[in-house]
């Protein structure tokens, strides 16, 4: 491209600046000589004029030396008596001067025997008397030579200035375009830093203007392009993420209810078929209440999940004491602390937050629930809680075996069981973590879980009122 336009241009300038000398010096070389002798003849066409119409006051000698002229007034009787030229007296002879009228003028060109060549102008001024004006044809030829020379030497000279010229305007022109090019390439690789600078005052800074102009908003719709892109892809993993939990979900639904319906189905057939008597039969009746209780259970779970999860509970939120409604809770499980034999600490002060005092308290059951059913016997349970940046942190403690590293981002999933014998001692259906999550996603709450040194700790913040 460089390469290419700067070429362009200096050749362009080239034909421009040195055709129109090239031209001149052509029509030097092929009719200055014609022109030249006309003007010449023209001069002495005037000269003629001025002797035979003049007043007769004019410094003849002064005339010949300034115009190098020859001039002779002759009386065609006596004009063998007169010292002219030869070749003039044999011109004036040819003539047939009585046809000729007076004041008419007849200019030749005759070249000697020694090779000079003259130009003769002869005027009849009366019927006997005539003007004679000569000059040499070589002062004429010595002109258009030494014109002819001059023009020569400025054509190389104007053809060198002009070659320097040209190349120094085709650089000086080609390279805003040279820039615009470059920039004009680095945009069409959506390489967008590099900008336009160009200072000439005219249409071309206008356009780099325009380029940058258009760069920047080229970069901006790209990027809004790519972050559309990213979010898309994130919406498509989010979305096939989510098909693979819906799958999950109904096939772990699917295996939540199988379980006590085959149970209840074996002893329903055990009481047809008459395999239990007596006290079984009523074992078999209480087992099969049990597990109806626990389908219930599982499906009402599954109902309160799916209202959180379409986004149907909305929260009312209200300011509330906290350690009253953390006390309320415990009354539920105080049997369990008891048949364990469970310490238990209550360290929570007396604290107004702001939420949904019904969807907080099922969260408080969902910790609770987990803490006895993971405890050991003879274990520790203990609530706290800590005020921060206008937020208190509550925490829910107990002794135990440890969540492995590898399951502790799962538990919040859907159906999810570290032991499931042991959830289903305590009646866990496995939904509870993932409801306690979309409840305080809905308080916008910051909460999670870790390892202590020998136990397990929840935690949920709640807005201090």
């Amino acid at each position: 491209m460089k390469g290419k336009i700067s070429r362009d241009i200096f050749f362009y300038m080239m034909i421009i600046s040195i055709l129109p000398i090239f031209l001149i010096y052509l029509l030097n070389a092929t009719l200055l000589d014609s022109y030249s002798l006309n003007k010449k003849k023209e001069e002495l066409h005037k000269i003629s004029t001025l002797l035979t119409e003049g007043d007769g006051n004019i410094n003849i000698p002064r005339l010949k030396r300034e115009s190098n002229i020859e001039v002779y007034f002759l009386n065609m009787e006596d004009r063998y008596q007169y010292r002219i030229d030869d070749d003039v007296r044999g011109i004036l002879d040819d003539l047939d001067w009585a046809d000729v009228e007076i004041g008419a003028n007849i200019e030749k060109v005759y070249q000697k025997e020694q090779g000079i060549n003259l130009l003769v102008n002869i005027t009849k001024i009366t019927n006997q008397m005539f003007l004679v004006i000569t000059t040499p044809v070589s002062s004429v030829e010595n002109s258009v030579k030494i014109s002819r020379e001059f023009y020569y030497y400025s054509f190389f000279l104007v053809a060198f200035l002009s070659l320097a010229v040209s190349y120094i305007f085709s650089n000086k022109v080609s390279k805003p375009i040279i820039r615009l090019e470059k920039n004009a390439k680095n945009i069409s690789r959506l390489n967008f830093d590099e900008k336009v600078d160009i200072k000439t005052g005219n249409e071309l800074e206008s356009l780099g203007e325009s380029i940058n102009t258009m760069s920047e908003k080229l970069e901006s719709a790209i990027g809004n392009l790519k972050n559309a892109n990213t979010q898309l892809e994130i919406d498509l993993e989010n979305e096939r993420k989510l098909e693979i939990m819906r799958r999950s979900f109904i096939s772990s639904v699917n295996h939540e209810l199988k379980t006590p319906l085959a149970i209840m189905r074996v002893y329903a057939e055990g009481l047809l078929e008459g395999v239990a008597c007596g006290e079984e039969i009523e074992e078999y009746c209480s087992t099969i209440v049990e597990e109806v209780e626990n389908m219930e259970k599982i499906v009402k779970e599954l109902l309160y999940f799916s209202e959180i999860e379409a986004g149907y509970k909305k929260a009312q939120m209200e300011s509330f004491r906290i350690d009253s409604l953390v006390e309320n809770v415990l009354e539920n499980y105080s049997y369990d602390f008891k048949e364990k034999k469970v310490k238990l600490n209550f360290l929570l002060k007396n604290e107004e937050v702001y939420g949904d005092i019904k969807l907080v308290e099922r969260v408080l059951e969902n910790f609770f629930s987990n803490a006895v059913t993971y405890v050991p016997e003879n274990g520790e349970i203990k609530i706290t809680g800590t005020a921060k940046d206008g937020f208190l942190k509550i925490r829910i403690y107990n002794s135990g075996d440890k969540i492995p590293e590898d399951k502790i981002n799962d538990i919040w999933k859907p159906f999810f069981k570290l032991d499931k014998a042991r959830t289903r001692k305590y009646g866990g259906t496995g939904l509870g973590l993932s409801i306690v999550k979309k409840i305080l996603d809905i308080h916008n709450s910051d909460y999670g879980v870790h390892n202590l040194a020998d136990g397990v700790e929840f935690f949920f913040t709640l807005k201090k009122s």
